[in-house]
């Protein structure tokens, strides 16, 4: 995408309107977000009024990118929301974006941190970045969420502490947390991570703390990959998982869960023919 942050001044006023509907219904800001970090990267390449776009143009601007499919995907969707939009507010006549092939979705493997890692990440880790790892790797939070984790979301009752944690498209979720976790978050007194002017901080910051003390190959997100792992070698309820992850859909959750080891071996061992 293009680093340039503003879009060109032919295409300004539309994308804000469009931006507005969007939040309007309901969007998450931080799909609002990405969305207008798309648009503006069409808007500087086209170099031309939006509804002067052509099908050809559109083709051709997403032959010349390099990007995954899944970052493809996405643009696809941006490009056509935002011209449907501009078909029903009577903008243009037709969706130029209607000729673009649709990208099929990828299908993510299970990738859990080794434990050996996360040992040396929280070891060399300060201890902010302790709680994050801790966050993610043991109670299964989003950067996102972990940003947000603030002393007042620590539930306790008999003796047992939970979180509740704010997730995405303003779902909360209550997951279990150890003891010493919740003591940790307790003791904050407020944000557990508090930004420079009063709220939390970015979960960009999160990812980049984080992601400084794995190695490459390896993300908060892997952390998160090993707590469904864990959990699901240790409940074997994928529902369950589910729930405590914050997915909509099964299938999302068995995308996150590695078979155990030993259960692979048991497998290899029923099916020998030897």
């Amino acid at each position: 995408m293009s680093t340039k942050q503003y879009a060109a001044p032919e295409w300004r006023q539309e994308i804000n309107q469009y931006l507005t509907h969007l939040r309007a219904s309901g969007q998450r800001e931080a799909s609002v977000q990405t969305r207008s970090r798309q648009l503006v990267a069409l808007s500087n390449d086209m170099g031309f009024a939006p509804w002067n776009v052509t099908a050809a143009d559109l083709l051709a601007w997403f032959e010349s990118k390099q990007w995954a499919r899944e970052t493809r995907r996405s643009a696809r969707d941006a490009v056509h929301g935002f011209y449907e939009w501009g078909v029903r507010n009577g903008l243009c006549e037709t969706n130029p974006a209607d000729a673009l092939p649709h990208v099929q979705r990828s299908t993510p493997t299970p990738h859990p941190c080794p434990d050996h890692l996360i040992h040396a990440a929280l070891e060399a880790a300060t201890p902010d970045v302790q709680l994050m790892i801790r966050l993610a790797a043991e109670c299964g939070l989003r950067r996102s969420e972990i940003a947000q984790v603030a002393s007042a979301d620590v539930l306790t009752a008999h003796g047992e502490y939970s979180l509740i944690v704010h997730g995405k498209g303003g779902r909360q979720r209550i997951v279990p947390m150890s003891p010493d976790l919740a003591r940790q978050v307790i003791a904050a007194d407020g944000y557990a991570f508090p930004g420079r002017f009063g709220g939390p901080v970015e979960a960009s910051y999160v990812g980049k703390r984080v992601g400084r003390m794995l190695p490459n190959g390896y993300s908060c997100h892997s952390l998160r990959h090993r707590y469904a792992t864990r959990l699901y070698a240790q409940t074997r309820d994928i529902l369950l998982v589910s729930r405590l992850l914050g997915h909509t859909k099964i299938e999302t959750t068995q995308a996150y869960v590695a078979i155990p080891t030993v259960d692979m071996n048991d497998m290899l061992a029923a099916i020998s023919v030897h």
